[in-house]
């Protein structure tokens, strides 16, 4: 039987909606378009053991933002995203062999049917619970890595807003993975913790990791 669905933002909320306006607030701008790039520099790092022309599954791809950088590095790409809105925009970079639309829970893939798994700002929005099972899901789509990104609690502001909360202050919390709970989530999804690479220490709140399946390497 299939486990119960999951409900989470990323699953609900980006099914219809300005998906142009969204790209807009993510990465315009100049110092979001330089954390894009520093993201990518990563990334690249995650996927340096890919040869040319590997076949890599961006999901959730989102608006295909991710697409001309993994042109670029000569890999072949396919894109999946449960949203419409997200896949139209996506669509129209037509940097990628194609796009399906995916509720990542369920892909519609074969285990082992990719080179490679690119899975950015997603893992966030998915409860802890069912983060390994995610892991494990998309790990088993691909004969090499699932380069991923999370966030994680060692940057500056994490800091600064754990010392206003000490001295009586309010400041937001947000869902951070250590690194012994990042650990601990890759090893009861049954996977392999390779890397994990700093987008910018102590400033990005964003790490790439590199899983993989045991044996997979």
């Amino acid at each position: 039987m299939r486990p119960a669905t999951l409900q989470y933002d990323a699953r609900w909320g980006y099914r219809h909606f300005d998906a142009r306006r969204y790209e807009r607030r993510r990465y315009g701008g100049v110092v979001r378009g330089l954390n894009h790039r520093l993201l990518e520099r990563a990334l690249a790092r995650g996927l340096a053991g890919l040869q040319p022309g590997a076949l890599v599954l961006d999901a959730p791809c989102g608006t295909g933002i991710l697409a001309p950088f993994l042109a670029r590095r000569g890999l072949s790409v396919i894109g999946a995203d449960i949203s419409p809105a997200m896949l139209a925009v996506a669509h129209e970079r037509d940097r990628g062999l194609g796009h399906l639309r995916a509720d990542l829970e369920a892909p519609p893939l074969r285990a082992r049917s990719v080179d490679a798994v690119v899975c950015t700002r997603f893992l966030m929005h998915v409860p802890a619970a069912g983060r390994p099972r995610m892991l494990a899901t998309l790990a088993a789509l691909a004969r090499g890595p699932l380069v991923a990104t999370v966030c994680h609690p060692y940057t500056l502001k994490s800091f600064g807003r754990a010392l206003r909360r000490a001295f009586g202050g309010r400041a937001k919390r947000s869902p951070r993975l250590t690194r012994r709970a990042l650990a601990a989530e890759v090893d009861a999804a049954g996977l392999e913790l390779e890397r994990v690479i700093p987008v910018i220490a102590l400033l990005s709140e964003v790490w790439v990791v590199v899983v993989r399946k045991p044996g997979s390497s």
